[in-house]
């Protein structure tokens, strides 16, 4: 099936279906699709549903193992897709004329933006049990109400506009090695800002602010930029770079050492909260490249992977519609698990029907 898709897809050209399938031209030949991403994605969405489960359907003080997980994969999750994001995005626009890639960069973004919406509402509705009017709904428009458990989606689509108001100097910074990581090491000293003084919530939305959950774009930027550069150069497994993680996780840890295991700030983020998934992430990313080059192949992680704003956001309005009607019910680490994998299961069964109708049609 997925070589009759390619061989499909090459008679209408690379650039053509570039965004779908993560084809290019570069010196007159097609790159294969990097299926790591999709794995590596796969692997960040189950983590991040897990955890939604988790957070609606658990309780910390009956299952106190919860903890561990849940605060595991949310150190590293929006993290992940940031560097996921970079990287993809590096095979598809970055390598090509800002003039031909500039309007489906935009595009993605809008979309994305959606996708916020379509959350955010849908929590304020169920979860929030307020009425779909326009006291609920244009607040949440004009982003002066940023709802729970959506705000990630939201950073997903700034860092998408905020990677085309740089291109110009992403493409130039990513040809100057050592410039490019003093940039990118600079970028976490945003860190520090005094977010007390962030009063404006758009501005907040960029570089962090104290008065809503967020994940800003300046903090998580450097995420991207890396996610650009292993792109760029094909970057594996390297000594430097699992030493560089080691020691981005090794900060994190002495923190909680000598805070006595007590979690740095999340939102806004703590320097120490930003590098703390450096580790894990590189470990996802070298067993994600490992699965690529097996011969068999992983269809169901995969699809997560490719179709993951859609696991993301049906798998969001699954959970908040069940919240009334679940209050009641706790659920320990092994239920999570097997709820995950359900809803996931369900959410493919739904995204294969919406496939196969638009190949009919």
């Amino acid at each position: 099936m997925m070589r009759t898709q390619i061989n499909r897809e090459n008679k209408k050209g690379c650039s053509a279906v570039y965004e779908q399938s993560f084809f290019s031209r570069e010196g007159g030949k097609c790159l294969k699709r990097d299926d790591a991403m999709d794995y590596m994605k796969g692997f960040l969405v189950i983590g991040m549903v897990y955890t939604h489960i988790m957070q609606f359907f658990s309780d910390v003080a009956v299952y106190l193992a919860t903890v561990f997980s849940i605060e595991l994969f949310n150190l590293i999750t929006f993290s992940g897709f940031i560097f996921c994001f970079g990287y993809v995005n590096e095979l598809a626009y970055y390598r090509k004329k800002f003039s031909d890639v500039y309007m489906k960069m935009l595009v993605t973004s809008l979309k994305t933006l959606v996708t916020f919406y379509i959350s955010g509402l849908a929590y304020q509705i169920y979860v929030n049990s307020m009425p779909p009017d326009s006291i609920t709904i244009v607040p949440v428009l004009l982003l002066q109400e940023i709802p729970g458990w959506s705000e990630f989606l939201l950073s997903f689509s700034l860092i998408m506009l905020m990677g085309l108001i740089l291109f110009p100097i992403i493409n130039w910074l990513k040809m100057r090695k050592v410039l490019f990581w003093l940039v990118t090491f600079a970028l976490l000293f945003s860190t520090f800002i005094d977010y007390s003084m962030i009063e404006s919530p758009y501005l907040g939305l960029l570089i962090g602010t104290e008065l809503f959950p967020t994940f800003p774009v300046i903090q998580y930027l450097p995420f991207y930029l890396i996610g650009i550069y292993f792109a760029k150069y094909r970057i594996i497994f390297k000594w430097k770079y699992l030493i560089g993680a080691i020691s981005g996780t090794a900060i994190f840890i002495f923190y909680l050492v000598q805070n006595e295991w007590q979690l740095p700030i999340r939102f806004p983020p703590s320097i120490y909260w930003v590098v703390g998934s450096t580790f894990c992430l590189y470990i996802y990313y070298l067993v994600s490249k490992f699965l690529e080059k097996q011969k068999f192949e992983l269809t169901l992680l995969k699809g997560m992977g490719k179709n993951a704003l859609f696991y993301l956001v049906m798998s969001n309005i699954f959970i908040f519609s069940l919240d009334n009607a679940l209050e009641a019910m706790i659920i320990g680490p092994g239920a999570g698990l097997l709820f995950t994998f359900v809803l996931l299961l369900l959410i493919s069964f739904l995204n294969s029907i919406s496939t196969y109708t638009k190949r009919r049609t």
